[in-house]
């Protein structure tokens, strides 16, 4: 075999070589891409508590990692609430929200989300939220956020707050995540990949909220319908079981003259004057 041959057939390897190479990278890349996507939207986040887990091998045991379309069950419990959030604004000063005072959506978004970027987007322009509520963009700080790239999406939208307090006292588990508040009790939350999901599905919540508040207004009305208390509210008021308001004067009957009873009363009944003078009913 000649020479030019076989530099033919190294420069083809070669080629081949490089080529396979760039194939790897951009698969790798790929891979890295959708792990990072995952992980933003929240898919295997108990990954360090469950790798602990030994399988029958006695190595580590399979992760299970499951995704589900639009927002996820709510994991507090009934009664949670969140009545404040605390932050730096995009100017830099420190900043605290009232969520007693009405009907809030907090939307949990990062820059690094390639989800996060729709919703950026999205929020730039009018949106309807669900029950009215005010939106509020909560961020992470500085510490984990960069200023220049937060204040560049974040232009154009609602309002927003920097603090990664926020974020650990609410637990949330990746991004985008949106917290729902109505007077301080949290109704609804939950990670979605599209505006329209988040708004559908809040406002279900919002809509389940209010039915259970309805029930609750008919059904479940307290000291108000307690005999015990009832009964404590009129003692304090000075009503006891023999007093004259309860025992009324008939008023459907008009009094006939000559008829026994007193100061011309029907009979068995008393009239104011003749209770003053302590006359009994005979």
């Amino acid at each position: 075999m000649s020479t030019a041959v076989l530099t033919t057939l190294v420069i083809v390897l070669l080629l081949a070589v490089a080529l396979l190479s760039v194939l790897v990278l951009g698969l790798l890349r790929s891979h890295a891409l959708i792990l990072r996507s995952l992980h933003d939207l929240g898919a295997g986040l108990d990954l360090e508590e469950t790798a602990g887990t030994t399988s029958s091998g006695g190595g580590p045991g399979p992760v299970p990692v499951e995704l589900e379309q639009g927002v996820i069950a709510p994991q507090r419990p009934d009664d949670a609430r969140v009545e404040t959030v605390r932050g730096l604004s995009m100017q830099g000063e420190q900043q605290s929200v009232d969520l007693t005072d009405g009907r809030h959506l907090l939307a949990f978004l990062t820059t690094g989300c390639h989800v996060c970027a729709t919703f950026w987007e999205e929020l730039r322009g009018p949106v309807e939220v669900p029950g009215g509520a005010r939106m509020l963009v909560v961020a992470k700080g500085d510490d984990e956020e960069s200023p220049s790239q937060l204040a560049k999406v974040a232009a154009g939208g609602p309002p927003l707050l920097r603090s990664t307090e926020a974020w650990d006292a609410q637990d949330i588990p990746g991004s985008p995540y949106f917290v729902y508040v109505d007077r301080g009790e949290i109704v609804g939350e939950g990670s979605a990949t599209s505006w329209a999901q988040v708004s559908d599905l809040m406002g279900q919540a919002v809509a389940d909220h209010e039915h259970r508040v309805a029930q609750g207004d008919v059904e479940g009305r307290g000291d108000r319908d307690d005999p015990v208390s009832v009964d404590a509210e009129l003692l304090a008021a000075g009503i006891g079981p023999d007093h004259e308001s309860l025992y009324p004067e008939p008023v459907d009957q008009a009094p006939e003259p000559g008829r026994p009873g007193s100061d011309g009363a029907p009979d068995g009944t008393r009239t104011d004057a003749s209770r003053a003078r302590g006359d009994h009913p005979r």
